[in-house]
């Protein structure tokens, strides 16, 4: 399978402090439970803690895989929506990986291969243990 990365590393695998940061904090009982808690709307509260229930495993047994990574698109099926975040112009590279390979979805909350039709739209996250098939192209 083709992958696009919009990058000025390439494909060089990134530490992901800021999502990291979300999921260090969803695995913090005391902030889930004391901080946010207390400023959920009360109509939310049962969905949350159902989320947080749902989360914390997950992220937990997959913890290292966080660590470090790349985002990325299949090629040919990028959302331009999803590059808003970028500040300014990176190029954009491709490679071929394997289609064993397993990835996160956009929201780290699902772990598929990487040919699942969801890849198609949102793009993903590949972590580090998952590269060693990837052969840069341009």
């Amino acid at each position: 399978m083709y992958i696009i990365r919009y990058s000025i590393n390439k494909f060089e695998p990134q530490y992901q402090s800021k999502h990291l940061s979300q999921v260090d904090l969803e695995l913090d009982e005391l902030w889930f439970e004391n901080d946010f808690m207390n400023f959920c709307p009360n109509h939310l509260k049962s969905i949350c803690l159902e989320n947080h229930k749902r989360k914390v495993p997950f992220y937990k047994q997959y913890y290292e895989d966080f660590k470090y990574g790349i985002w990325a698109f299949i090629d040919g099926c990028k959302n331009n929506q999803s590059l808003n975040h970028l500040k300014r112009k990176v190029p954009c590279w491709k490679a071929e990986i394997n289609d064993n390979t397993i990835v996160y979805d956009v929201n780290w909350e699902k772990r598929m291969l990487i040919t699942n039709p969801e890849c198609k739209y949102f793009g993903f996250y590949i972590p580090v243990n998952q590269l060693n098939s990837l052969k840069m192209i341009s």
